[in-house]
């Protein structure tokens, strides 16, 4: 057999394997049972004689829910709650209380055990799937890109948009203006999940996608979570005009951006604790809500500030970068990372160019939380140790613990056994932050890199994995950290901030010395003080 034969064969085999992959995935979904209480076909089906606009109060009656890979722990507990037509509803809580989940059973994602839900005094399931979809718009937590164009990815929001209707629905989203700085502008490929846009650029085209079909119902979940704080102010500012009339059901950490809600719901493992207004639960002493705001305000004293960055190493500190979103921050971990490499300069690690190391040893070295988590369909202990070959239990029980998420595993029927779901689909986004968070605890790095690395939690949950994060930079003193962070609360103690515009350093020091220099780092933090 010729070289050429046996390159080719080889090549011929590698790519049967990973037909082979690809399939099982594709097998496995049309050997699934079918859930006896959805009749696809009906659910599917375009029905004429339903009403094209819907809208009128949403209303979840004694809902009670499992997941199906975990039906024996309880995710929603006989919920009551209405959201009221034409009104701003907010759901408040811990993460993993279940305030996600329902906006997936509206969806129609799943279907309840127990209880049910009604649009208008009319269950739920009356309404055809297409149908109600098309009345909803949806801004989650971890936004959703394809691999297409900006203006392609705003389309699927309505498929016969216009490109005015496009271009508006992305000013409404505040992100007309970075597009338009684009070489291709709308017909900028964003790359596989928007990999080529910053987390706060995919939030915006993400919502720009929700806007544009003028929907009935809006459901936020965490829709502002991953915008520095001049974006989330324009952004909410739109956010509350898009709201005037419609039905909108808000998921927010940050208890500011609902103070204005008409009627907030706090849940706690899946059940409805308190509900009022923000002065009516305010008003009520050692309430749940009133607990979490007063305990968001002592953050105030120090809180968010936007992002940073610094391309320049310095051995055994940590490094903060801050300014808006799309401006280089994530980029630089990339290249760290070695995603990519520089154009011109260079990348030194140790005084050695990044370019001249192997790329293996380099990752084994770094341990990354990124603002959206990797969780692969495996066990949660397997998520904890991907990576790592034969690792004690005693060792991943323990950085689960510093990652404040061993409690919770507990409290599953199949402990660490349990199962995640594809991209950790059956868990919340701070109960997958905290996992990511595990692993890389347990991989114990020279590098550490926090990219937002606690943006999906809760303010309870953030400060103590905020701690668990701290106490990991200082237990190696060789450890070098760099953390990108919206909430100046996380990184006002590092040894060094960077704040970075348009891909430049403007500023650099610790946080007292940029105080009293009251330059761009001032203004942000005034800036955001007075939010």
């Amino acid at each position: 057999m010729s070289h050429k034969d046996h390159l080719s064969l080889n090549i011929t085999d590698i790519l049967v394997v990973k037909a082979q992959g690809a399939a099982a995935a594709v097998f496995q979904l049309i050997d699934e049972e079918n859930e006896a209480s959805i009749n696809e076909t009906d659910i599917w089906k375009e029905d004429t004689k339903s009403i094209c606009n819907i809208n009128g109060d949403i209303e979840f009656d004694n809902v009670n829910f499992n997941y199906p890979s975990r039906k024996e722990a309880s995710v929603l507990h006989n919920l009551s709650l209405i959201a009221c037509a034409g009104q701003i509803t907010a759901l408040v809580g811990s993460s993993g209380c279940g305030k996600s989940t329902c906006i997936s059973l509206l969806l129609r994602y799943y279907e309840p055990q127990l209880g049910q839900i009604m649009i208008d005094g009319r269950p739920i399931t009356d309404y055809n799937v297409k149908q109600l979809r098309r009345n909803i718009g949806v801004v989650s937590q971890e936004p959703i890109l394809f691999g297409m164009s900006i203006y392609e990815n705003i389309r699927f929001g309505k498929v016969n948009a216009t490109q005015a209707e496009i271009e508006q629905a992305a000013q409404e989203a505040n992100a007309h203006n970075f597009i338009m700085q684009l070489p291709d502008k709308y017909e900028t490929l964003v790359g596989e999940r928007g990999i080529q846009l910053s987390g706060g650029e995919k939030q915006r085209i993400a919502l720009a996608r929700a806007l544009v079909k003028q929907p009935s119902f809006l459901l936020l979940d965490e829709a502002t979570s991953a915008l520095d704080n001049v974006n989330e102010k324009i952004v909410q500012e739109t956010l509350d005009r898009a709201c005037k009339g419609r039905t909108t059901i808000v998921i927010a950490h940050r208890l500011a951006t609902i103070r204005n809600a008409h009627q907030i719901y706090v849940l706690d493992d899946g059940s409805v604790i308190e509900q009022g207004t923000h002065e009516i639960l305010m008003a009520k002493k050692g309430g749940k809500y009133q607990a979490m705001v007063k305990h968001q305000q002592m953050e105030k004293i120090d809180d968010n500030i936007d992002d940073m960055m610094s391309m320049q190493k310095v051995q055994e500190e940590d490094e903060k970068w801050i300014w808006a979103s799309g401006c280089g921050k994530s980029t630089i971990i990339q290249l760290l990372e070695r995603f990519y490499d520089v154009t011109s300069g260079q990348l030194l690690l140790d005084g050695i160019d990044i370019r001249k190391l192997n790329i293996h040893w380099i990752r084994s070295h770094f341990g990354l939380v990124s603002q959206e988590p990797i969780l692969f369909d495996l066990t949660i202990a397997e998520n904890i140790a991907y990576g790592l070959e034969n690792v004690p239990m005693e060792d991943i029980i323990n950085a689960a613990r510093k990652a404040n998420i061993h409690q919770f595993i507990q409290k599953l029927p199949q402990g660490y056994e349990t199962k995640v779901g594809w991209k950790g689909s059956f868990l919340s986004g701070g109960e997958k932050q905290r996992i990511a968070i595990a692993r890389t605890l347990l991989r114990q790095p020279k590098v550490l890199l926090l990219d937002e690395a606690t943006s999906a939690m809760d303010s309870h949950n953030e400060q103590i994995v905020q701690e668990a994060l701290e106490k990991a930079q200082r237990e190696d003193p060789s450890r070098t950290s760099l953390i990108i962070a919206h909430r100046l609360s996380t990184i006002c103690s590092c040894d060094l901030i960077c704040v970075l515009d348009r891909g430049h350093i403007v500023e650099s020091g610790t946080h007292k010395e940029l105080i009293e220099r009251r330059g761009a780092y001032y203004k942000m933090l005034a800036k955001n003080n007075l939010q």
